[in-house]
């Protein structure tokens, strides 16, 4: 194996771990498909690099799920929490209140 197979690999790995870890999961500050698919990327470029190809394509597989299935629980308890937790927020009745004033919004009214 050359350095240069060496260094890109190691590159990639690390490069797709901290994309994994470390890029936000809310779908309002980052478009997720664009993460998840250089993620993909990555993980095949790694695992090409340093691996030979009948067991890079199935380390490569592997690791995209792992990474793709990871963001997916974190968004997906990062959404249960906030809806769970919401009414004790000071940023949700300041925008209920807000709403209503400004007259926007939901309102129930029996007519």
């Amino acid at each position: 194996m050359s350095l240069e197979r060496l260094v890109i690999g190691v590159g990639a790995g690390i490069l797709a771990l901290v994309l994994t870890f470390f890029m936000p999961v809310s779908p309002r500050r980052l478009n997720q498909r664009l993460v998840n698919i250089i993620v993909v990327v990555l993980c095949f470029a790694s695992a090409l690099a340093l691996l030979d190809i009948p067991l890079s394509l199935v380390v490569a597989a592997a690791s995209a799920l792992l990474a793709i299935l990871y963001r997916d629980v974190i968004r997906f308890v990062r959404h249960v929490v906030y809806d769970v937790t919401k009414y004790r927020r000071r940023d949700f009745w300041y925008r209920r209140i807000g709403e209503a004033v400004v007259g926007r919004g939901s309102r129930r009214r029996s007519r």
